[in-house]
């Protein structure tokens, strides 16, 4: 009895945490840094767009595949942003890599 409800409940969390994984599409937006304030970061897009996604404490930030401070994004930078959200006007930064120089 007490072994179907632990697997009954490890079941239920597992349930749980894939939804979480699954609630929120992908994105990737290649661009130059337009903007960086009050933990939003703006990028301008290859194509000209204006992105803007929030960044918190869990956006990772890396230069040379090496980890480096949130610091490094400034105004200018050439980065490829991978995101979470619902739409592009809903994104969270999960990953910002900062390249240097726009890919063709």
């Amino acid at each position: 009895m007490t072994q179907r409800i632990v697997i009954l409940a490890v079941s239920a969390m597992v349930a749980m945490g894939v939804g979480r994984v699954f609630a929120h599409d992908e994105f990737r937006i290649i661009g130059t840094i337009a903007a960086v304030k009050n933990a939003q970061l703006e990028v301008k897009s290859r194509e000209g767009k204006i992105v803007t996604m929030k960044v918190d404490g869990e956006t990772l930030v890396y230069r040379d595949n090496k980890k480096v401070g949130a610091g490094e994004l400034k105004a200018g930078r050439y980065v490829v942003v991978d995101a979470l959200g619902d739409t592009m006007a809903d994104l969270l930064a999960v990953e910002v890599r900062l390249i240097a120089a726009l890919p063709k």
